[in-house]
């Protein structure tokens, strides 16, 4: 009669034992994910830092900037522009009183919330260093990076086009707009860095690529971009690119 209970207590034992090993194994798996989460977070600060280096704009001489500005006007051409003109982003004249123009800059080689606020370079590849100003513009609610972009004619500067970061980023709009930061001009192209959202908050754009914009027929147009890395992978899957970037029908009219 005693043999039953030893099989019985043995059969405990081993489920015990089984039960042990399943937690242990899973407590280890635990460590190795958040090992891993850690890691990629680290790498994408890696990463980040290396987008900055490779965006930084080259440096810009008292002497051009002066040659510019007198060239160009270009404070109250802006402020012209913007008198006459309703932000379409933001509701058009229906809500122009909710829009917050802010300050235009007035120094060289400054950065502001990673926007490169005056940048030269030849965009329409004549071999003439032209001039892109970016400024921040508000509904209360979204802060849009704005470009006034002045054409060097050679005995003036023109301004040519205005247009915001999420018209050009590359990035289909899901909700909040998108950003553009980190500008500069480049063999051609206003090179910069998309952060695009998908499915994220409307502070933290989780999406990042390397992105061109082209000057075609007076318009800067979203021309071509890379994927560098998805900040939110620990909370879904990476979007395949098709999906999100512009195809012809989103680029500008």
């Amino acid at each position: 009669m005693k043999t039953p209970n030893v099989f019985f207590w043995l059969l405990i034992l081993i489920s015990c034992l089984f039960i042990q090993c399943v937690k242990k194994a899973t407590e280890n798996n635990s460590d190795i994910n958040k090992e891993i989460i850690q890691e990629e977070k680290n790498n994408f600060e890696v990463v980040y830092k290396n987008l900055v280096v490779e965006f930084k704009p080259e440096t810009i001489t008292e002497e051009e900037f002066l040659n510019f500005k007198k060239k160009s006007n270009y404070i109250k051409v802006i402020e012209d522009y913007d008198t006459k003109n309703s932000i379409e982003l933001f509701g058009g004249k229906e809500y122009e009183e909710n829009i917050s123009y802010y300050p235009l800059p007035i120094k060289i080689n400054e950065q502001e919330y990673a926007n490169n606020s005056i940048i030269f370079g030849d965009l329409n590849e004549d071999h003439k260093r032209d001039c892109i100003i970016s400024v921040f513009r508000s509904d209360g609610y979204n802060e849009v990076t704005f470009f006034y972009v002045f054409i060097n004619q050679g005995t003036n500067f023109v301004l040519e086009d205005v247009t915001n970061e999420t018209e050009i980023c590359g990035c289909k709009r899901e909700g909040w707009p998108n950003a553009f930061r980190y500008q500069k001009i480049e063999d051609g192209f206003l090179k910069g860095v998309s952060m695009c959202h998908h499915k994220d908050a409307h502070c933290c754009p989780s999406l990042y690529l390397k992105t061109k914009v082209k000057f075609r027929q007076g318009k800067l147009q979203f021309d071509s971009t890379e994927f560098v890395m998805d900040d939110a992978i620990e909370y879904r899957p990476t979007p395949h690119m098709d999906s999100i970037v512009f195809k012809e029908i989103d680029l500008r009219k």
